[in-house]
């Protein structure tokens, strides 16, 4: 990394896009693809493709047969370290605005639709948290909240995690207009923040949990339900366009440990050593 390069990183997963869609339907994210102004490649969720197990697996960088997150009705706190206790050992800080299932995951169960929307300054986990618990939660709500964290607090760590893709896929299905407009009219709220971004500095990955089939569900094995896209933006990339590996979902956590240049737990699976060097230059 060159002196004085940004260590911070902004990760957005947009709960329920497919990889497919996205191709088709985020258009500036894919025109800095194709412009090789940032890197693209695909990652498989972990079985059962659902969001809470997902939620847990991107975050702790385990599997649901070791961390016990099996389903959505499975609401109870993370026994393992999360990427977030790992950024306060580290003296960093972290801010997320997300649906209530994170909370429940890395603060407190069950959630308390008043005492927990918002979140400050909790010394066991995050640093500053916004949750909502409506599925249809305006996205532009969402990415309104995180930015306004950003700017006032500048975390090292800003997660932002809409659901409008997801609860519309489940309304009409991944064949739907309404689904795949849903998904273009992310790409407008993410082409809109994503240049500040870069220009303060922030490594940007926007990427998903899981997908959806054209009836509307997901969970299962299909390539629609567990293949999400990866794309990184920012300085600290030393390659760009479109790449071919296929990332395991639960070595996400290491890859952001990385990039924020703090020690990740013994339980997060590795993102491996050479393809990291290779994107990122070491």
């Amino acid at each position: 990394m060159e002196q004085g390069m940004s260590k911070k990183v902004v990760f957005v997963v947009v709960d329920g896009m497919r990889n497919d869609t996205a191709r088709r339907h985020l258009g500036y994210l894919e025109g800095l693809i194709e412009r090789n102004a940032g890197l693209r490649a695909r990652v498989q969720s972990i079985l059962p493709s659902m969001s809470r197990p997902c939620y847990e697996a991107i975050l702790t960088g385990s599997h649901p047969l070791d961390n016990g997150i099996v389903g959505n009705d499975t609401v109870r706190l993370s026994k393992l370290e999360s990427l977030f206790t790992r950024i306060r050992k580290a003296d960093k800080t972290s801010a997320l605005v997300a649906y209530y299932w994170m909370s429940e995951l890395y603060r407190r169960a069950p959630f308390d639709l008043i005492a927990d929307v918002e979140q400050d300054d909790q010394p066991d986990s995050f640093n500053f948290g916004r949750f909502y618990f409506e599925d249809s939660f305006p996205d532009t709500h969402a990415f309104a909240q995180a930015e306004h964290l950003r700017v006032k607090h500048q975390p090292d760590f800003l997660l932002i995690h809409p659901m409008g893709v997801d609860d519309i896929g489940h309304k009409f299905g991944s064949d739907s207009k309404e689904y795949q407009g849903t998904v273009a009219k992310m790409g407008m709220i993410i082409a809109r923040l994503l240049p500040g971004w870069l220009e303060d500095g922030y490594t940007v990955i926007v990427t998903s949990d899981h997908g959806m089939n054209s009836i509307g569900f997901h969970g299962g094995t299909d390539e629609g339900e567990r293949l999400v896209p990866f794309y990184v933006f920012g300085s600290r990339l030393a390659l760009a366009g479109e790449q071919p590996e296929l990332l395991d979902q639960t070595t996400l956590a290491d890859l952001l440990c990385r990039l924020l240049e703090i020690t990740p737990a013994d339980t997060m699976s590795q993102f491996s050593d050479e393809l990291y060097g290779r994107w990122f230059g070491r």
